[in-house]
């Protein structure tokens, strides 16, 4: 192990247990919930080996999006150029905004992060370590606000790493009864702003908040596969520990 680095795991566990691990498409698109399952299909001690079978779906848990997510004929994950997998990151700390607050353009600007074209923006709030997994996750999720998905587009990425909600609330709470309804209108403006334009989004992050650097390299490999709109990936985020 290089001494001279610190290495820094934002991966989220691939869990079985819960219903709020993975986007609620159901309440939100009235698209199937297939279950996550991970499921022993032979053991050491009856058949020599041990091998697991694993069913979940594209998006769940820490993964990236390709542009074809939200757009035919673009990008599948296994098209995306490695460098926007293994690149240079700039860290904004967002770790003050409370449940149910929006990052918007203004809170970036305020930042004073050192944006540089062809970086890995990294937005943290802590939000996933909180919440992950809870209804409260998406009852009272952290989001972001049209406005800051310009001000990320301005700048020329190659990607967005964040562990919240990479666009508008997707759920609103019903004041009278308390149920979970999906938000009308136009669904989804900064994926279709930056997917649309090439910049892949690295979601679902957690531990954002071990970063002690404003200027990092980020190391986000999903599996290759042919043809998806986006695959779960292991997320490092590596730090020069010397000058």
């Amino acid at each position: 192990m290089d001494k001279s680095k610190r290495f820094i795991d934002c991966t989220l566990s691939v869990v079985t247990a819960g219903s709020w691990v993975q986007f609620p498409r159901k309440l939100v698109l009235g698209a199937p919930e297939p279950p996550i399952k991970v499921e022993t299909i032979s053991t050491v001690k009856e058949h020599g080996v041990f091998v697991q079978r694993l069913e979940l779906t594209t998006q769940a848990f820490t993964h990236i999006d390709a542009p074809v997510h939200f757009f035919e004929g673009m990008k599948t994950i296994d098209e995306v150029p490695i460098n926007q997998f293994i690149n240079d990151g700039v860290v904004i700390d967002m770790m003050h905004k409370q449940p149910g607050e929006g990052v918007t353009a203004e809170d970036l600007e305020k930042s004073g992060a050192d944006v540089r074209e062809g970086d890995t923006v990294i937005i943290r709030t802590g939000w996933t370590d909180r919440a992950f997994g809870t209804r409260e996750f998406w009852e009272k999720m952290i989001w972001l606000d049209p406005s800051a998905g310009d001000w990320i587009f301005s700048r020329k990425p190659k990607a967005l790493m964040q562990d919240f909600m990479t666009d508008t609330a997707p759920l609103r709470v019903c004041e009278h009864c308390g149920q979970l309804f999906p938000v009308t209108g136009k669904r989804g403006p900064s994926h279709i702003k930056l997917l649309g334009n090439d910049i892949i989004l690295i979601e679902w992050c957690t531990n954002l908040g071990a970063i002690r650097k404003p200027r990092v390299q980020v190391i986000a490999l999903p599996l290759k596969i042919r043809g998806a709109d986006g695959a779960p990936a292991r997320v490092i985020v590596v730090e020069e520990e010397i000058a």
